[in-house]
This record gives structure tokens, C-alpha cells and sequence, in this order.
């Protein structure tokens, strides 16, 4: 049973994010105009919805809110230099139990990025433990940290290096459980970039001692860390007029960050 608070969080986060907004007005604006067709509330409504559809569709709010997120940390392109970092940890995305299917596509894209950015690490830090943290996704359903680490394991990581926490269900939980495996240590945490800097966040105020690896790092490679104003400028410039479905996803996301970030400093997480 889902806790009534989260399920309120979850419902409010959504009736407000820019997708909720659009729907509902246009699904006000339709029953408007089915009600009272003789009045131009419903119109006005459906004029609203459509100009929302029309910004996310056609322009580049997605792009530019992402590229804030991902850009707040540098990749973790060789080892720490750190001798006591033993510890690779990935944070869970989502991921289902199918037994009929390869683990490849029981996990998703994020995650799968998110893993192979912690198998690249553990290449070249191999005595290093990599730690899957994550619960269930769905009720009945094995920790997606385990199902994380079978896909690990048939990439070919020893099971003796696999360590799964599979009791938490957000990103505060993930490292306070995973505080009681590192403890003070440092620690390389992966996590999607659009998602670290909370995650950091949490972890520091917990007194832990995280190396931000980001990994699924995507606006940054069209638009590069170094680039100047104008190289931003004109980047986002000539994403305007080009179509592309993706962005309601990606503004989604981003929302849920920017959003979760700021519920995280109204709890004391952060």
C-alpha cells in the first residue's frame, strides 16, 4: 500500500508540472466548450493548452533546463585519486521483473546508462565494490538494486564484487542506507547528471564523502561544459522550430528535479 503522504506528493507534483498544467487546460477547456459552448472561457482554456503544447513542442525550455542540471558536475573520466575509494555506488532508475525477457530489457534506458558508467568505473578501479541501491518498483516485485546486479553480473562482474541495498525507495533513503555500508569513506556515486546534484546534496548532509560520476549526459554533447555565452546562445537558437516528442519527457524530468530539490530543502534533506 503506498503511504498516503508520497501518493499526495506524487499527485500534487504532477496536477503542477508543465504536462499536468497542459492537461488540464485542455481537458477544462473541452468540457467548457461541451458545457457552455456560448461562452469563451472554454476557448481561452483550450488556447492556453495549446500555446503550452506549442513552447514545449517547438522550442528549446526542455534543452536549456536540462543542460543547467547536467552541467553541475565534471565526468569522472579517470580514477580518483583518493587510495581509500572502494566503493562504487549506482543509484536505482526503474526496472520490472519479467523472467520471459533478457535483464537488458527489464531495465531502462536510464539505467542502463547509469549501470554502464559504474561497469566502466569498476574496470578501471577493479577491487572496488559496486553497490546497487534500490527497492522494489512495484508491489511483488524484487529490488530493482537486484535486478541491477544480475544485470552487472552477466556483464561479466564478479558476484563477490556485487553488493545490493534493496530496502529504499527515493534517493534520501538510497544513501542513508548506503551510509551504513561506506560509512565516512570516500565513495564514487553515479547517478544520471540531470539527478546528482540532489543526490550529492543528500549524501553531504548525511557526512558522507561522495565523487560525483555523472553518467546519461546528455545536452552536453552538443553544447560542451567550456563553452562560452555565445556558444550557448546559439546553440539553443537554432533548436527553435525543430519538433521533437522527446522534450515533453525530458522537461518531465527536469521539473521532477528542480521540484524534488526544493521539497528535499523543505524536509531538511539537503
Amino acid at each position: 500500500m503506498i503511504d498516503p503522504a508520497i501518493l499526495l506528493k506524487r499527485s500534487i507534483e504532477m496536477i503542477f508540472s508543465p504536462l499536468g498544467v497542459m492537461t488540464v487546460l485542455l481537458a477544462a477547456g473541452v468540457v467548457l466548450e461541451i458545457a457552455r459552448p456560448q461562452h469563451r472561457a472554454g476557448r481561452r482554456l483550450l488556447l492556453c493548452g495549446a500555446l503550452v503544447f506549442l513552447v514545449v513542442f517547438f522550442s528549446p525550455v526542455s534543452e536549456y533546463l536540462t543542460y543547467r542540471l547536467e552541467r553541475q558536475f565534471e565526468p569522472l573520466l579517470a580514477p580518483p585519486e583518493s587510495p581509500r575509494t572502494g566503493s562504487i555506488v549506482v543509484l536505482a532508475g526503474y526496472a520490472e521483473d519479467n523472467p520471459g525477457s533478457p535483464i537488458t530489457s527489464n531495465i531502462s534506458a536510464p539505467t542502463a546508462g547509469c549501470l554502464s558508467e559504474g561497469l566502466r568505473l569498476h574496470r578501471l578501479i577493479p577491487k572496488a565494490k559496486l553497490i546497487m541501491s534500490g527497492g522494489p518498483a512495484r508491489k511483488r516485485q524484487k529490488p530493482v538494486a537486484a535486478m541491477m546486479a544480475d544485470y552487472l553480473r552477466q556483464m561479466g562482474v564478479p558476484v563477490a564484487d556485487l553488493v545490493v541495498e534493496g530496502n529504499s525507495l527515493n534517493t534520501y533513503e538510497n544513501l542513508f542506507q548506503v551510509r551504513k555500508l561506506v560509512g565516512t569513506d570516500p565513495f564514487i556515486l553515479v547517478a544520471a547528471a540531470c539527478d546528482l546534484r540532489r543526490a550529492v546534496a543528500v549524501a553531504k548532509k548525511l557526512h558522507m564523502n561522495p565523487i560525483p560520476a555523472p553518467a546519461c549526459i546528455w545536452t552536453l554533447q552538443d553544447t560542451p561544459r567550456t563553452a562560452g555565452t555565445i556558444e550557448q546562445f546559439a546553440y539553443f537558437f537554432k533548436k527553435f522550430g525543430s519538433p521533437s516528442w522527446n522534450r515533453f519527457f525530458r522537461l518531465q524530468w527536469a521539473y521532477h528535479e528542480y521540484a524534488g530539490y526544493i521539497w528535499y530543502i523543505l524536509l531538511g534533506r539537503i
